[in-house]
């Protein structure tokens, strides 16, 4: 058998079956004029090419036969690439039970990485298991009683654990192969690892994050769930350990991964750590009904079996008004308020990996320069201030409030069609009225441009709350060896200002792990 490289294989979606990916065979024996019997293949990319009336699945595949074929050989580099990835440890490794701070994809794949090594890593984290957090969430939806240290921001797994798990966040990170492989043996579904936008889904995330935290543990790593790091312990300007109430947990090195929802400890580092101000991004998140966005990606009216729910990704450059582009679009999927202080509210979106639903949402952003703020203070004092406002508008229950797009664009409360998807309910609000001048102008100028991307978007649209937890306003300063200003701290991942997402993250904490490690 030899091995070749079949690219651009394209496939139309109408005829094509649900599961497409496993039914190639036929198709590539007549492309290469060898039966069917005779081959075998793996699929190494898939896209989804809609630029044209109708949809086509592009594949490159990998191509295995014994039969003479007019293809390219597969280069050793290319077969080299579909080995088991391999993280580069050094050849003797000393570090003995070093902190990890944080379960998010930069704290667990940061404690991975140690484990592997064989360092035994503590883990640290304020809130609990997956399922706890699980139960946390179910028992706030019936008494909208929050949690502070166990809700959709806070506790294993991390804000990631509750999403639409994308990832594709762009990162040509070398280990990207690792992080994608380790997920796959946790469980997550196979074709993360060749299709361009991958995702995993809010109903297989949890699983996914306990059977990593099961790893980490049969490699030695040791989780302290409950235990919230209030601060650094520093000695002769070297951090030491971690301080949890009155209580230090001491080690060697420290790996601290709060997340977005680590506000606190983040604040408190700001007098300890050297930083800089960060451009930041907010905006609000808009739902559409998912068969609208289906019409205007896919060019049909009913979408064919083998695609699922459609996606978007808008971006508006008025000259006039800040950028505004979408992020984190959740098809099928429902808004949700992300909260994890007490009379605060922060809408996001979420999806099953089936992305069945009947709403699509995604947030529009815009961003915020570094030199918007003076200050940290001032920057945060923004973000909180519009929580909540949000929260009072909401009737203090952590409803949201929501706006019709049409509404929004004329500067008048409206919401004509209250059937949404939010799981703690809407009420009719003036969103518009929550945000700073200059996102509101740049929000009508991308809704206009958005309007003739995607007609309907403002007739069918809906704003459903204020999105202020999407990145960090600060970013605290790294050596090349990934070390803060204070010896034997590494600050990682999105709390930070080191990553943007679930891929980005664990790649980062796991590039402060191996960092560690060769110091």
């Amino acid at each position: 058998m030899a091995d070749y490289i079949l690219d651009k294989l394209a496939l139309g979606v109408r005829k094509a079956p649900k599961d497409a990916d496993s039914h190639l065979s036929s198709i590539i024996a007549g492309k290469i004029n060898v039966p069917p019997e005779k081959l075998d293949y793996k699929i190494l990319g898939k896209s989804i090419d809609s630029r044209r009336s109708e949809p086509v699945f592009i594949y490159r595949l990998l191509v295995s036969t014994a039969e003479n074929v007019n293809l390219p050989p597969a280069t050793p580099e290319q077969l080299a690439a579909l080995e088991k990835a391999e993280l580069p440890f050094p050849e003797k490794c000393t570090l003995k039970n070093p902190i990890v701070v944080g379960t998010g994809p930069a704290g667990i794949f940061g404690a991975l990485a140690l484990a592997m090594a064989g360092c035994d890593p503590v883990i640290i984290d304020r809130g609990h298991t997956v399922d706890h957090r699980q139960k946390a969430w179910q028992k706030f939806l019936q008494d909208r009683q929050l949690d502070v240290n166990n809700n959709l921001l806070i506790g294993e797994g991390g804000a990631g654990a509750f999403s639409d798990g994308k990832l594709y966040t762009g990162t040509k990170d070398v280990n990207r192969r690792f992080i994608l492989e380790q997920m796959i043996e946790a469980g997550a579904p196979a074709d993360i690892a060749y299709v361009s936008r991958p995702h995993l889904g809010s109903d297989k995330l949890p699983g996914i994050s306990i059977k990593l935290r099961k790893k980490i543990e049969s490699l030695g790593g040791r989780f302290l769930f409950g235990k919230e790091v209030t601060d650094i312990v520093v000695s002769n300007g070297r951090c030491t350990g971690v301080r949890c109430g009155s209580e230090v947990i001491s080690g060697p090195a420290v790996l601290l991964a709060p997340g977005l929802g680590g506000r606190e400890l983040v604040r408190k580092l700001l007098s300890q750590v050297e930083f800089k101000l960060k451009p930041f991004q907010m905006g609000c998140r808009i739902e559409h009904p998912q068969s609208l966005i289906d019409r205007c990606q896919y060019h049909c009216a009913v979408r064919p079996a083998a695609l699922g729910a459609a996606e978007y990704h808008l971006v508006s450059r008025p000259g006039d008004a800040w950028g505004v582009s979408s992020f984190c679009m959740c098809p099928g999927g429902t808004v949700v308020n992300a909260t994890a202080w007490e009379k605060h509210s922060i809408s996001n979106g979420m999806s099953n990996y089936a992305r069945s639903g009947e709403f699509a949402n995604s947030c529009l952003i815009a961003t915020l320069g570094a030199d918007y703020f003076a200050s940290a203070d001032e920057a945060y004092g923004l973000i909180e201030r519009m929580e909540r406002s949000l929260f009072t508008a909401g009737g203090g229950d952590y409803t949201m409030i929501a706006q019709d797009a049409g509404a929004f664009l004329a500067g008048k409360e409206g919401l004509k069609n209250k059937r949404n998807s939010c799981e703690v309910g809407i009420r009719s609000g003036r969103i518009d009225h929550l945000l700073i001048t200059e996102l509101q102008s740049a929000l009508r100028a991308a809704l206009k441009f958005f309007d003739r991307k995607c007609p309907g978007f403002i007739r069918d649209g809906k704003f459903i709350g204020v999105e202020s937890c999407v990145s960090a306003p600060v970013r605290f300063e790294r050596n090349e060896k990934c070390e803060s200003s204070v010896a034997g701290l590494y600050l990682s991942g999105e709390g930070v200002g080191a990553a943007g997402g679930i891929l980005s993250g664990a790649a980062d904490g796991i590039r402060c792990a191996l960092a560690m490690l060769q110091k």
